[in-house]
């Protein structure tokens, strides 16, 4: 039986308990009720029932009664219940309120990305379910795990929090795009000697491909043309640098937009069966598993810059260091927010000893035969 809290159940017996932030201050300015919040150095004024409901949460009363206290003060029994919820999902959302879960997770997953063992545990097997086809290396977990998130489902919501303990909600809908990039965010943030590249990664025998590119270039598509025996795939979003120079993607499996369902469709009966899961920006995508991967680093052989023009036939150019450098600078990201002048000096490695080229193409096919002849020493 799925066990699914409801934030109205929300009490000191409770597995699910809400309570003001520690860092919250209630106070009477002029006579007016307000809270004071130090995480985002703001005051917020509260109406006179916000205020009502602040020293209830305060006093840990259970919400069906405050609710009930609601409604003798006028407001009819769903509009108590309804103004509650709202105040508490938006003092969620300023961080006013914290909220701890008590719940069994009997539910887990564990992967690998970027040599960071990652722990995923859930109150729901529908929830683990939902994520698995988002990774590439499912293992049993025997590492202690570097990373941990639990997930819990509420109403029509998944709530999931990290080892930072800070919550975030979104629709259940949009549960794996949400985990990839709190997982991405955070292997760049901890990873801090390596800086991070926008680029799908792949592995011909011992040497490796970055395909980069803005997106709509269709990185994730080539990539999943270029698969293959011979060829293994790294990752269709973020590679990291190291220092040394090496690199390693982040095994999540490839993206798939709308605008390529029906091409890879028919080369992947199994697209159609992949759950559509909603991005935070409006863009529906489905995950796709890829059985030939690669886990470990890798030494950049080639740098590919994608340039998608309806109509042409695959043609790759030869780029300049100079060029290609400033065009990876662009599409890079540090724990800082900087490229370091380690980063720089990583960076100055793997385009002087990589073949630099712009592809020009309109069809993943046309470019996949484009990219295994050069792979294959013919251009």
């Amino acid at each position: 039986m799925t066990f699914r809290p409801d934030l109205m159940e929300s009490g000191p017996d409770s597995p699910i308990l809400l309570r003001p932030a520690a860092d919250a201050s209630f106070a009477l300015i002029d006579d007016r009720p307000v809270l004071f919040s130090e995480k985002s150095q703001q005051i917020y004024e509260l109406n006179q029932i916000s205020a009502y409901l602040w020293c209830k949460l305060l006093d840990q009363n259970k919400f069906e009664t405050i609710a009930d206290e609601l409604s003798e003060l006028g407001l009819g029994r769903e509009q108590a219940r309804s103004v509650l919820s709202q105040a508490l999902q938006q003092w969620l959302d300023m961080e006013l309120v914290e909220m701890e879960w008590r719940l069994p997770f009997a539910s887990a997953l564990q992967t690998r990305l970027a040599q960071r063992a990652i722990s995923i545990r859930a109150s729901n097997e529908a929830l683990i379910k939902s994520l698995e086809l988002l990774f590439c290396d499912l293992s049993p977990g025997r590492d202690q795990a570097d990373i941990t998130i639990e997930i819990v489902e509420v109403g029509d919501e998944a709530l999931f929090r990290n080892c930072r303990k800070s919550i975030t909600r979104c629709p259940i809908t949009s549960l794996a795009p949400a985990i990839k990039a709190d997982l991405t965010e955070r292997i760049i943030l901890q990873d801090q000697p390596d800086f991070a590249l926008h680029a799908a990664s792949l592995v011909f025998g011992y040497k490796g491909m970055l395909l980069c590119g803005q997106p709509g270039t269709g990185k994730s598509t080539l990539a999943l043309q270029l698969v293959s025996d011979e060829c293994r795939y790294c990752g269709d979003d973020v590679v990291m640098i190291s220092p040394s120079g090496l690199a390693q993607g982040l095994l999540f499996a490839p993206t798939i937009k709308p605008g390529t369902w029906e091409t890879i469709s028919k080369a992947r009966d199994d697209l159609s069966h992949a759950t559509a899961h909603d991005r935070a920006d409006g863009i529906r995508v489905r995950y796709l598993p890829v059985a030939d991967v690669h886990t470990g680093s890798f030494e950049v052989e080639w740098i590919i810059f994608l340039n998608r023009v309806d109509g042409t036939s695959a043609e790759l150019k030869p780029l300049g260091q100079i060029e290609s450098m400033q065009r990876v600078i662009n599409g890079s990201f540090a724990a800082n927010g900087k490229l370091s002048l380690a980063g720089f000096a990583a960076l100055k490695k793997i385009i002087g000893g990589a073949g630099l080229f712009e592809l020009t193409y309109a069809e993943a096919a046309d470019a996949g035969r484009k990219l295994r002849g050069l792979c294959n020493g013919f251009s």
